[in-house]
């Protein structure tokens, strides 16, 4: 009997222990303005996810697309987590409504042990464009580091860019490199009527692919030792 007191009572300080490495809650499902508000991170899996940045402009100005309007929904698939965002980018000639620009910014850095980032993504569905109408989603992304408050980068600089137009379409672009726990994103995504024309976009996706990672030794000797101790503790008040 104190065998089994003894082993219910290690899993439940274990488990103490371990939920004692506080990180941010899971993203939610809603929109941007869920996810701008002062200080606001999430996570998904071993990723958390803050700096978040929105805003909206058109012309005509009044048109702009609200915070409230941009859907966003995490990615939860193993091994490539991130973001779908949605919206009724739509802009023509013929309704007066002759630009849309959304700009989003966050970051992503992997939690302590976590599997580091080896690609960033970038796609677009939902598109078309007629005329002079012009769709396309710039990505700047700084690889190894977030963006400062002035916009700087203490890693690497790399563009994404996928568009729908008269020169061409291309729906899908991706980057790999080196694995790194942190990649800052700054998403453009600018429609265009042009002298006379229309396009629309309902969708934008942004991924981070995975590598995995194994442990450090000295991080499993410490946890090991910790573990060890506790037990240690624990089985000489029960003797007691």
């Amino acid at each position: 009997m104190q065998n089994k007191w003894f082993s219910a009572l290690l899993v439940i300080a274990v488990v103490t222990l371990l939920s004692g490495i506080g990180f941010a809650s899971a993203c939610p499902s809603g929109t941007m303005a869920n996810y701008i508000g002062s200080g606001f991170s999430c996570t998904i899996g071993d990723k958390t996810f803050s700096n978040w940045f929105y805003e909206g402009t058109a012309n005509p100005p009044n048109f702009a697309l609200p915070p409230g309007s941009v859907g966003v929904v995490p990615q939860t698939q193993s091994g490539d987590p991130g973001f779908r965002f949605s919206a009724p980018w739509d802009v023509s000639t013929m309704s007066g409504v002759l630009a849309m620009d959304s700009d989003i910014d966050y970051g992503v850095t992997v939690n302590p042990g976590g599997q580091l980032i080896k690609d960033v993504s970038l796609g677009i569905g939902g598109y078309n464009f007629s005329g002079t109408g012009n769709v396309e989603v710039d990505e700047t992304v700084c690889i190894g580091a977030l963006f400062g408050a002035n916009g700087s980068c203490g890693g690497t600089l790399k563009n994404l860019r996928v568009f729908d137009n008269s020169s061409g379409l291309v729906s899908f672009n991706e980057i790999n490199f080196a694995g790194v726990t942190e990649v800052g994103v700054e998403k453009d995504i600018l429609l265009d009527a042009g002298t006379n024309g229309a396009a629309d976009l309902s969708l934008v996706l942004n991924n981070f692919s995975e590598q995995a990672t194994t442990p450090e030794p000295g991080s499993i000797l410490l946890f090991g030792s910790g573990a060890l101790a506790l037990a240690g503790v624990l089985r000489r008040k029960l003797k007691h």
